[in-house]
């Protein structure tokens, strides 16, 4: 009976350190230092949503390895209900990613 309380407790709190450390991941990085800012915008037109909760994500450059890459505009599902995407930003030298939020 000791022991399998004691595994009990014990996934219980590597439960709770795998919550707590997979909650703070996504937001490690809020921002990145680039020595350009972004080529202009290249006008992409949306089309109709290939299926309902479908979110429209503009084209728009990243910066990859040291240089701007341009993604063109799709569709995704948000992670979780009621999300909706911030683009990304150039601003100062400072390029902060598009990201889901809530």
């Amino acid at each position: 009976m000791k022991i399998t309380s004691l595994r009990a407790a014990f996934l219980v709190a590597v439960t709770f350190v795998i919550l707590i450390f997979s909650g703070n991941q996504a937001s490690a990085q809020t921002y990145i230092r680039v020595s350009s800012p972004p080529p202009p915008v290249v006008v992409e037109h949306r089309w109709a949503a290939p299926y309902r909760g479908a979110v429209w994500i503009g084209g728009h450059h990243e910066w990859v390895n040291g240089r701007w890459v341009w993604v063109s505009g799709y569709y995704s599902y948000p992670p979780r209900r009621g999300g909706y995407w911030v683009p990304g930003r150039y601003h100062h030298g400072y390029y902060y990613p598009g990201h889901w939020a809530y």
